[in-house]
């Protein structure tokens, strides 16, 4: 029983750890046991390849033709952002290319983001939501996330007022260096159930 206690309070311990690296490397905040690393010695985020719609809405790309492929896979990017009253306009719009470029694409009404996370395991999607989630608290803004075995959707809108924020943009930001940190793979490297498997 020992040792089983011991595994169960393994998950905490790594987000606690994850979380007190992901704070002080971005918000500065002094943890006793944690140096705090100057923001000049931060390194860019890299672009994560990662589906930004799910395969329910896309019929098999063997029935498209190569032309209309491109155009429907890239749809949801070309609707027109809705943003919510008290968004800057342009300052929004250079946010959201900026997301866009990292795999991130509009919603069906323009009035949020979504993207998909692909990982090796379900304890690192799972950790990756505990992360989201833990600063989601302290911003005291909530995505909806669906998780799957190797693979975690997240959408960002805001419902008051509705439409799409610089506050939506800033955390999905911060969840593309969450899933950095927890080690994001590419759509086919991500965990399948396998047949007789749970």
């Amino acid at each position: 029983m020992e040792h089983v206690s011991r595994v169960v309070q393994q998950p905490r311990t790594v987000v606690s750890r994850l979380q007190r690296y992901y704070f002080n490397r971005h918000y500065h905040l002094r943890v006793p046991s944690s140096p705090v690393v100057p923001s000049t010695h931060l390194r860019p985020v890299p672009l994560l390849r990662t589906h930004a719609a799910t395969t329910a809405t896309n019929p098999p790309s063997s029935l498209i033709a190569p032309s209309l492929r491109i155009a429907s896979r890239h749809a949801s990017t070309m609707a027109d952002p809705q943003f919510s009253e008290g968004t800057d306009p342009e300052q929004a719009r250079q946010g959201l290319q900026a997301l866009q470029e990292q795999g991130w694409a509009l919603d069906e009404d323009g009035q949020g983001v979504k993207k998909t996370y692909y990982f090796r395991s379900y304890f690192k999607a799972v950790s990756f939501v505990n992360v989201v989630a833990s600063q989601s608290s302290t911003k005291k803004h909530h995505p909806t996330m669906t998780v799957r075995i190797g693979s975690v959707d997240i959408h960002w809108t805001t419902h008051h007022p509705r439409g799409l924020s610089e506050k939506d943009l800033e955390m999905a930001q911060h969840c593309d260096e969450a899933a950095e940190l927890m080690g994001a793979v590419e759509q086919g490297q991500g965990k399948k159930c396998a047949p007789g498997r749970d």
